[in-house]
């Protein structure tokens, strides 16, 4: 139960001190269960995902909604968002011992919450709303029902995801630190092992080029066979984690490198500091993933990896090979619980002609920490400072209506301007044009998100590769699913649910609205399901209602669905 108090100084007057303090050690029981049946994991905290690290714990939910979900300690809800995409339904409860639990993916909220989002969702008009109550409005003890388990934002399937945080500094840390049970007595496995030249004079097996070294294994002993290598060289791991009793994947804890029984490089997943999610491309084979989609852990920090996980990185765990030496590497790959994998790699200095070099980089040379500008007849390409996380070469060409930008295979640490003149589309033509990337064999096109001012078209994207300008004259399909004109009768429903697709830019905006007045319409976009929940709505026998709905692409083509509705109980 949620209470409502007109006082809270006391209760929190330490929260600011906490946060200051150093957070090495972790109350183990201090948090309790958000869920009230056993907890097993969909995911663990810091697994590798897209551009992101998974922040916290994804708890199982029986693959169901509608469970209940609890504050898992006293504290006040500091922020309520609800968001088509994302965190979906999100809670953040503030503690008074300075952390932050965060409880996402949400279905809906618990009912004094919920009565207050929509209250400001029907005042702003809007879905998607981001909510700061006072700290005196919603008090909760540990143990309160705030919410129920859902699917919404862009959750996989239902679950919990669950973390927390430090109030102050916002850093996610791993919650098995703090005590949540963690089954486990199954080592990491290891998949592979990839061998990569460092610079222009290293080689490996006489070639400039990476190369994946054969495994063989022993229980959890993995060893490979001897290589030849020459210069400074770095090695990576395609490595996961399982857990007893599931059979889900997770992402490796504790990866630590030696070199002749020297630490070389060790890296542990306990802390996530806040506004490092870019450098994850730097953390992997960053070409390698484009290609084939697998995640190699670098055991090498490249020059631009701020990532502040490593306990050690002696010359950032790159291998200086001499020739006539011999080098022993020992990898130990660890698990939350300290099972462990444990990975040799037999290495022997020796210098060989070079038969197979990287190939030379094309293009012109682009300077990573300053703006880049380039231009074609029709078109530009804008690059603020560091949008790249080194120097690199670029190539702006434009053949026909295709824009191509192209550079050596890398991420990008931020978004980019592709602008284009559409001065050869006639007025009438203008307001269905946008920019669409092209990709694949069979050249694909997909919307990018299109601003126009006259003209003039801007898009701002984070992917390199090839743009053109394309139109979108068909609207949205909209349709009622459980309502309609011939059988409106809407008495015995406890939703209005539409249908809404859309086959190019996808849906941009909608508005709906009962006798002329604005109705809150939810959107699952996993579903194309926008639906109206009757209880907002005091409905009548007396009235007579009329159900309009309007939805817009992103271009900006629109449907409009009106139906008559009764309401007769």
């Amino acid at each position: 139960m949620i209470k409502r108090i007109s006082f809270l100084i006391i209760y929190f007057s330490f929260t600011f001190l906490f946060a200051q303090q150093s957070q090495k050690e972790y109350p183990r029981d201090y948090f309790g269960s958000p869920l009230d049946i056993p907890l097993s994991y969909a995911g663990n905290f810091c697994e590798l995902r897209g551009n992101h690290f998974h922040a916290g714990l994804d708890i199982k939910t029986d693959g169901k909604q509608g469970q209940n979900v609890y504050a898992t300690a006293d504290g006040y809800i500091s922020c309520i968002r609800v968001s088509t995409y994302g965190y979906g339904k999100v809670i953040y409860i503030d503690h008074p011992n300075g952390y932050t639990t965060v409880y996402a993916h949400l279905q809906k909220f618990a009912p004094e919450i919920e009565k207050y989002v929509k209250e400001n969702q029907y005042k702003a008009e809007k879905y998607e709303i981001e909510l700061q109550p006072k700290p005196t409005d919603f008090v909760v003890k540990k143990g309160d029902l705030i919410a129920l388990s859902g699917n919404t934002g862009g959750s996989a399937g239902p679950h919990v995801h669950y973390e927390i945080r430090d109030t102050h500094t916002q850093n996610a840390y791993n919650p098995f630190l703090f005590g949540y049970p963690c089954d486990d007595d199954i080592s990491p496995l290891v998949f592979k092992v990839i061998a990569y030249p460092l610079e222009d004079t290293s080689a490996i097996e006489g070639k400039q080029t990476k190369k994946e070294l054969y495994l063989a294994k022993e229980k959890t002993a993995y060893h490979t066979a001897k290589i030849y290598a020459q210069g400074k060289i770095g090695l990576g791991i395609q490595a996961i984690d399982k857990m007893t009793g599931t059979y889900n994947t997770y992402g490796i804890y504790k990866v630590t490198m030696s070199v002749n029984g020297s630490p070389k490089l060790s890296y542990t997943f306990d802390e996530l500091v806040s506004g490092e999610d870019p450098y994850l491309n730097t953390f992997i084979d960053y070409p390698l993933f484009t290609k084939v989609g697998s995640r190699i852990q670098l055991l090498y920090k490249e020059p631009y990896n701020k990532l502040s996980i490593y306990s050690l990185a002696q010359d950032n765990g790159v291998i200086d090979i001499e020739e006539g030496f011999t080098y022993l590497i020992e990898i130990e790959v660890e698990d939350f619980n300290h099972n462990k994998a444990t990975i040799t790699i037999p290495i022997e200095g020796k210098k060989e002609a070079i038969t197979e070099r990287n190939l030379e980089n094309k293009g012109i040379p682009l300077v990573a920490n300053r703006d880049n500008m380039y231009k074609t007849d029709q078109a530009s390409v804008f690059f603020p400072e560091n949008t790249f996380f080194h120097d690199t070469f670029i190539e702006v060409q434009q053949k026909g209506d295709t824009l191509s930008v192209n550079a050596p295979i890398q991420p990008l640490q931020k978004q980019y301007n592709v602008v284009f003149n559409a001065t050869k589309y006639t007025s009438e033509e203008l307001p269905y044009v946008c920019i669409a990337s092209v990709r694949g064999k069979k050249a694909k096109k997909y919307y990018q998100n299109t601003y126009r001012k006259g003209n003039i078209l801007t898009s701002r994207v984070k992917t390199l590769g090839k743009f053109v300008l394309t139109t979108d004259k068909q609207a949205p399909t909209v349709k009622a699913l459980n309502f309609s004109k011939a059988k409106n009768n809407i008495a015995k429903l406890d939703k209005l649910k539409v249908s809404v697709t859309d086959n190019f830019s996808g849906i941009g905006k909608y508005t709906a609205t009962i006798n002329g007045k604005w109705v809150l319409m939810e959107y699952e976009h996993k579903e194309n399901l926008l639906f109206f929940t009757l209880a907002d709505k005091y409905f009548t026998e007396e009235e007579e209602y009329l159900f309009e709905l309007t939805v817009a692409d992103k271009v900006g083509n629109q449907t409009t669905l009106s139906i008559p509705l009764v309401y007769k109980p």
